[in-house]
């Protein structure tokens, strides 16, 4: 058994801006089901799902560095699914609509406000004297708990003994800042050299933590080879021999995600009984204000509206996608820019497109559940968790054959009737569209569509089948940091 802390900017149900949230929250829960003492470490936003939970306080006033100030903080903490909760209360930081920025980009203040999460996690633990094995950080915004815990607190009697694992979940987002950002953190101007934190000129967040942690990975095999290959600034922080970066896909909560039993979907389904994501298909269809035979397909884009999630193709191809006899609804959050081009395309196209900008669970399900098909175009895909939780609905994808995506994707083959996706390889608006009508080809064949829903619901992406593997990667970071002294 060992005592892990998650340090993460987001945790599913009660802050989530991507797949982050889903895989923080799904990796807490199998852990502790594991057998392992869990700790998760969440900024306290206001959010309804954090405000009705069962929380005491344990530190009321912990006293924060942050540059020349300290500020007052206080600690809360929950108990969730067999793990414990913290949250770090500083409404000047946290108490805000958005978690990185709002469509309109990102918050100026963002080195800041993650500093002090960073180092507000370090004086808890330091204060309370929990004892750890692990600390594991999540992306950018935690990757300086690990430069923390070998500086500042090195000599604390209950850290100094615990090691650091760092997954980086998109090498595209690394907190980068001015060089002027590291005097927040009140460590010397020396660690700002090309050796260490300085990195293209700037204070770089995701290079302190890959200097820093034991272990780093990140979320599929596929991915980190293209990281390796196309990422050449950053590879060069890593070596086979002293530093490999690990490749590991997140799971699926297939509890959470179970079209079975799902309290958040109309109705429930199973791969024997599929008359209930039917009538999840008709509430879809009526919530997006489609005109649409319910025969017809409904495609589905789900989640961030970015230009690595494939929005510009769809954007580009999406007078010809309506033209196949087909709905199409978008549900998420992203860019301005994206946003007020699709809302102006769902007045051209009323009742063919649907647009809501909304980014919440039950939403989230509720298209899953009724689509028909998940279009993932993205121009890069480091896991690819949207696309696990639409299979587990039998909702088939139509995705680009990159990173993630790659390894949960088998091509559907008509010759011999197997496998569950439809892929595609260039980036290119052309290469999209052949591949959305090659699903389309087949949706209007409906026992062969039937045994590519089931496929799709066959599939065995859970948590379970990965918590063995990330339990090699502590052991390795605890092995590591003893030798280390």
């Amino acid at each position: 058994m060992l005592k892990i802390a998650l340090l993460t900017p987001e945790l599913s149900p009660y802050a989530r801006s991507g797949e982050l949230a889903e895989a923080t929250a799904g990796l807490a829960k199998y852990l502790a089901r594991a057998g392992h003492e869990v700790s998760v470490f969440l900024p306290y936003y206001r959010r309804s799902e954090l405000e009705s939970l069962n929380k005491k306080a344990l530190q009321p006033e912990l006293l924060v560095p942050v540059g020349s100030k300290k500020l007052q903080t206080a600690v809360f903490k929950a108990e969730v699914d067999k793990y414990s909760l913290y949250l770090i209360d500083q409404p000047k930081y946290f108490h805000r609509d958005y978690i990185y920025g709002s469509p309109k980009g990102d918050y100026l203040d963002n080195d800041e406000r993650f500093i002090f999460l960073n180092r507000a996690v370090c004086e808890f633990l330091a204060a309370s004297r929990m004892k750890l094995d692990v600390i594991h950080c999540h992306n950018w915004a935690t990757a300086v708990g690990p430069l923390f815990l070998k500086s500042i607190y090195q000599k604390k009697p209950n850290l100094k003994k615990a090691a650091a694992l760092l997954t980086i979940h998109n090498f595209s987002y690394q907190g980068e800042f001015p060089a002027e950002s590291l005097g927040l953190t009140g460590l010397s101007w020396n660690y700002l050299n090309s050796h260490q934190l300085a990195f293209r000129g700037k204070f770089n967040f995701l290079k302190a933590g890959i200097l820093f942690s034991e272990v780093v990975n990140t979320v599929s095999a596929t991915y980190r080879d293209e990281v390796l290959k196309h990422h050449q600034e950053v590879s060069s922080l890593f070596s086979k021999r002293n530093k490999p970066l690990y490749g590991l896909r997140n799971g699926l909560d297939t509890e959470e995600w179970n079209p079975a039993t799902d309290p958040l979907i109309p109705a429930n389904f199973s791969p024997a009984d599929l008359s209930g994501k039917k009538a999840c298909k008709r509430q879809l269809i009526k919530d997006f204000g489609l005109q649409l035979n319910e025969t017809r397909p409904v495609l589905a884009v789900v989640g961030y509206l970015t230009r690595l999630k494939g929005i510009e193709l769809i954007l580009e191809a999406i007078n010809d996608l309506l033209a196949l006899d087909c709905g199409l609804v978008v549900a998420g959050q992203g860019n301005e820019i994206y946003e007020q081009a699709l809302l102006k395309l769902q007045d051209i196209h009323r009742g063919k497109l649907g647009v809501q900008l909304d980014l919440s669970p039950g939403f989230f399900h509720r298209v899953i559940a009724g689509a028909d098909l998940l279009l993932m175009p993205s121009l890069e895909e480091p896991c690819g968790l949207t696309l696990m939780q639409a299979m587990r609905y039998g909702t088939v994808p139509v995705a680009r054959s990159v990173g993630g995506l790659r390894e949960s994707m088998e091509r559907f083959s008509p010759e011999n009737n197997s496998g569950h996706s439809f892929e595609f390889g260039d980036y290119s608006g052309q290469a999209f569209l052949r591949a959305v009508r090659e699903a389309l080809t087949f949706y209007r064949q409906p026992e062969v569509w039937s045994s590519i829903m089931s496929r799709c619901l066959d599939q065995n992406n859970s948590w379970t089948r990965v918590i063995s593997q990330y339990e090699i990667l502590y052991q390795k970071a605890v092995r590591l940091k003893r030798r280390s002294g």
